[in-house]
């Protein structure tokens, strides 16, 4: 039996995702049959064959005419969605299989893109164990997790999915051997009896949230992969990085920064969510201090198990012997375990540890002053083991483990980023500066005059207004976000918040307000002011305004205090949804360029932060290849990086997963810090900003200038009921206000949008004018865009990130939701042009006569699911033909449209 007819053996699959994906889809129909009956599964086998033979709205009305039950309708299309998730899923296990075989198979020889690899490679080329360590001293990695609304699915759902991961890879292994590091019940030795239940149990899950998420829920979803597998994965990559060194460097020492720390969002990004509010700022901060804390006691606890140590192993003048006698006299450890555990020095520590540790979550007699203290303590148990020959438990076991996640995590877990909009500060000033009687109509001036008053204040010891002035509700809220900072360092310490990004900064004076602002309420000097550059014309401008600011004296003493640091955000979104995919690579790319020169010019140290999106629309591929490829002298070894929505999931559910994708990241950065990108030559770049031009103006006059594409947009895609799924505690736009144009969207709905109809235009359109604009029939051009492909890896990123959205389109299935608009039929058509000639050009620079040529697997993936998708793509289109009529009870009809938008999702494995 089986749900949709895939054959994955056919579509060229490797041999073990193939067995798994009919396995599970087998198994599942199974299920289906038994719970929603056998006519049930017939039903969904026949709305397969159809889509197959007449794919279309009125045939599936006329065939299937009971399909026009919304509440039948989405249980079809729930049964769907599942199985799309369970594909998914088994690709996530395959991925980790093959990365074990590769491994068992090198026989000692390092991985393509570990840390390992990466180390022995330097070390070959020549690299002496001093520049080693100063290569390490300056790797600071930091993926950022956002509440970004692109994970459609609920944390119930995903649990499931994990123990269906396990099940699979259980089947493949002897009785009882975990293989994705995930425990196991019992009952798991039945791998088949194991997926069985779990499918039972999900299908029995609500897929969909009865209600939007709130904040509270988008930290506690966020802050779960830190316990699954963040904080242990941390650890696993510099055991990693000390055996590596150990093999290339016999005999030498390292210190191991801590050279991978994280970031959050999710709480702190206010950015146009009104539901972030202070209260719930320093509620998020609380959350992360809880789970750190948990898991350090845990942890503490697990280590005690192990140190069961004697006495007599200790040398009687060792300080760990004094440390415990004064613990002893200041906790209140009971009588019992004093007796019990006497002889057993490490473990009356750790004893002791744990006690502390609770006492830290109160506030408590006898807590921790901080983490620095909790960190002596682990150093001293370092330094007794060894002292007394046992340097192998201090050096390779829970131990080692367990100092640096104190060391990278501390008490704060993750260190929360705050982010608001420019024009937010530039009101709350104007209403400031009024009330103080410094100007009136600030809001009006010009840039120059805005500046000159920015500086005067920030010169001027006096506060502007008084802590309880009556201030509107919304400048109130500017001012008690510095306030909840403030008070978060005092109680928290300085890692709970470090740096203030704000959205699109137009100019200097956008990081004046931040900086006056802080200042106001005392933590100026205390924060990172962060510019984030997002549109194609900041993204230009952004080099001169960032000299306009290093040009301030006001702002250079701040950068002092910071010890001449300055961090950058590049919004990759919204650049690209102005300007285009490959106007706004291009220009991010010259943008590093430009600004790595003025900060160096400038003597200050730079950080990227580069705000890229799940999907390639939205600046998504692969971060490691993005690190290698970024211009000549733009890397330090600093970067940051957003991690956002189902990308998340994708990265951090499963460890061996998460240790892949963070150990190829380090790989690069370490690679990139040693060895310089080598030098563009001018013909490049020169190539590269023509066609940049061609693109946008090509791209924008399809999005931006056409009047009539608003109306398209909305009637070819589902947005409207995008904009309803509860999937996010933000709303679809800045402002909050209703959609009546293109600019009024966020990015991450108008990119899900654009997945959902199968178009995804934000991903590829106006690169195949380009490319014919530029190379036409001149061979001489098109030989440079083919050695531009082939040497310059900037260049090849692109084309290959684009090459995989134009095999991931379907023109067909977008068609359908073509016909729905008014003019759909000529944007259809410009569209489709634009498609054929971007794949023809993408072919003949990459010298292959198919896309992804040099990736048979993926392309194999995408033709198993292309006709699968067709029949959610199918039903999504005939319900919204078809709403009840006003004044019926619509809700099975709204939650059918809803399950059709998730099933996309989970098929194409992007949503915004």
């Amino acid at each position: 039996m089986s749900l949709a007819s895939l054959d994955p053996h056919a579509a060229s699959l490797p041999d073990s995702l193939a067995d798994d994906i009919t396995l599970l889809d087998r198994l599942f129909a199974q299920v289906l049959a038994a719970q929603e009956g056998e006519e049930f599964v017939a039903l969904a086998q026949k709305l397969v064959a159809l889509t197959r033979e007449t794919p279309t709205p009125e045939a599936l009305r006329a065939a299937l005419p009971e399909l026009s039950d919304p509440k039948l309708a989405g249980r079809i299309l729930r049964a769907f969605t599942v199985l799309f998730q369970l594909v998914n899923t088994a690709e996530q296990k395959e991925i980790v299989r093959v990365n074990r075989a590769r491994a068992e198979r090198g026989e000692g020889a390092p991985r393509p893109e570990s840390i390992r690899e990466a180390v022995l490679k330097l070390a070959g080329s020549g690299l002496t164990a001093p520049q080693m360590q100063a290569a390490l001293n300056k790797l600071d990695i930091g993926p950022t997790l956002t509440a970004h609304p692109t994970e459609a699915r609920r944390r119930a759902v995903l649990d499931k999915l994990l123990r269906i991961a396990e099940a699979l890879a259980l089947k493949d292994t002897p009785a009882g051997t975990p293989q994705l590091d995930g425990p196991l019940s019992r009952s798991s030795i039945r791998a088949a009896e194991t997926l069985e239940r779990v499918l039972t149990e999900l299908w029995q899950t609500d897929e969909i949230r009865r209600a939007s998420i709130t904040v509270a829920e988008e930290v506690r979803n966020a802050l779960y992969f830190f316990d699954r597998t963040i904080l242990d994965v941390v650890a696993w990559l510099h055991a990693d990085l000390r055996r590596a060194l150990e093999s290339a460097y016999p005999g030498e020492r390292f210190s191991l920064p801590n050279f991978l720390t994280f970031r959050s969002w999710v709480g702190g990004d206010r950015d146009g969510n009104p539901n972030v509010t202070p209260a719930v700022t320093y509620q998020t901060l609380t959350e992360h201090r809880r789970i750190a804390l948990d898991f350090y006691q845990s942890r503490v606890d697990r280590l005690r198990r192990q140190l069961s140590l004697s006495a007599s192993n200790v040398a009687p003048e060792d300080p760990l012997l004094a440390s415990v006698e004064a613990d002893l006299a200041e906790v209140l450890l009971s009588d019992e375990r004093r007796r019990r555990f006497g002889s057993e020095p490490y473990v009356l520590k750790l004893l002791c540890m744990e006690l502390r540790l609770e006492a830290t979550k109160t506030g408590a007699p006898g807590s921790y002053t901080g983490c620095f203290a909790f960190l002596a303590d682990l150093e001293l148990l370092d330094g007794a083991l060894r002292r007394n020959r046992a340097a192998i438990v201090a050096e390779t076991g829970a131990l080692s483990d367990l100092l640096v996640q104190a060391r990278t995590f501390g008490f704060h877990l993750a260190t929360l980023d705050v982010r608001q909009h420019s024009e937010v500060h530039e009101a709350a000033l104007t209403e400031i500066f009024s009330r103080a009687g410094v100007c009136e109509g600030y809001a009006k001036l010009s840039e120059t005059e805005k500046q000159e008053i920015l500086r005067q204040e920030l010169r001027s010891p006096r506060p502007l207004v008084a802590r309880d002035a009556n201030l509107s509700p919304k400048t109130r809220e500017v001012l008690d976000t510095f306030e909840v900072i403030r008070r978060a360092h005092a109680a928290l310490g300085p890692e709970s918040i470090k740096c203030f990004i704000i959205s699109m900064t137009h100019g200097a004076s956008d990081l004046l307000e931040a900086l006056l602002l802080a200042r106001e309420i005392g933590v100026g000097s205390a924060l990172d002011i962060v510019p984030l550059f997002e549109t194609i014309d900041d993204l230009a401008a952004g080099a001169e305004r960032m000299a306009d600011a290093f040009a301030s004296p006001e702002y250079r003493e701040h950068l002092l205090v910071r010890g001449s640091f300055q961090e950058i955000m590049l919004g990759y979104s919204d650049s690209s949804k102005d300007g285009g995919f490959l106007a706004a690579n291009a220009n991010l790319h010259r943008a590093q360029s430009e600004l790595a020169r003025v900060c160096r010019e400038s003597e200050i140290t730079l950080r990227f932060f580069h705000g890229r999106g799940g999907t390639v629309g939205r600046g998504g591929g692969r971060a490691s290849r993005a690190i290698l490829s970024q211009p000549p002298g733009s890397f330090s070894g600093k970067i940051r990086f957003t991690e956002q929505g189902e990308v998340i999931s994708f990265r951090y559910a499963l460890p061996p997963i998460a240790h892949r994708h963070l150990e190829q990241i380090v790989s690069a950065a370490l690679t990139a810090v040693v060895q310089e990108s080598p030098a563009e030559p001018e013909v490049w770049t020169d190539a590269l900003d023509s066609m940049a031009k061609t693109s946008r103006r090509v791209y924008r006059a399809l999005v931006h200038d056409d009047p009539a594409f608003w109306e398209f947009f909305t009637q070819a895609t589902p947005i409207g009921h995008i904009s309803k799924l509860p999937i996010a505690s933000r709303p679809v736009s800045r402002s909050g206000a209703s959609l009546t144009r293109v600019d009024d969207l966020r990015a991450i709905p108008w990119v899900f949008a654009w997945v959902q109809c199968r178009y995804l235009v934000p991903s590829w359109f106006g690169l195949g004018s380009a490319l014919e604009t530029f190379g036409g029939n001149n061979e001489v051009q098109t030989k440079l865009l083919q050695s531009m492909y082939r040497d310059w890896l900037f260049f090849k990123t692109v084309i290959d990130n684009a090459q995989m959205e134009l095999l991931r389109a379907h023109l067909p299935t977008a068609w359908l939701y073509a016909a729905r608009a008014k003019n759909g039929a000529a944007f259809h058509a410009r569209i489709s042009t634009e498609h054929e000639l971007t794949c023809q050009w993408v072919r003949r620079i990459t010298g292959s006569e198919t896309l992804l040529g040099h990736a048979p697997v993926v392309r194999a993936t995408v033709a198993l699911r292309n006709p699968a998708v067709l029949p959610l793509s199918l039903l999504q289109v005939a319900l919204m033909d078809s709403p009840p009529p006003a004044g019926q009870d619509d809700s099975a009809w709204k939650e059918a449209v809803l399950l059709s938008i998730t099933g996309i999702a989970a098929a194409m494995q992007s949503t915004g």
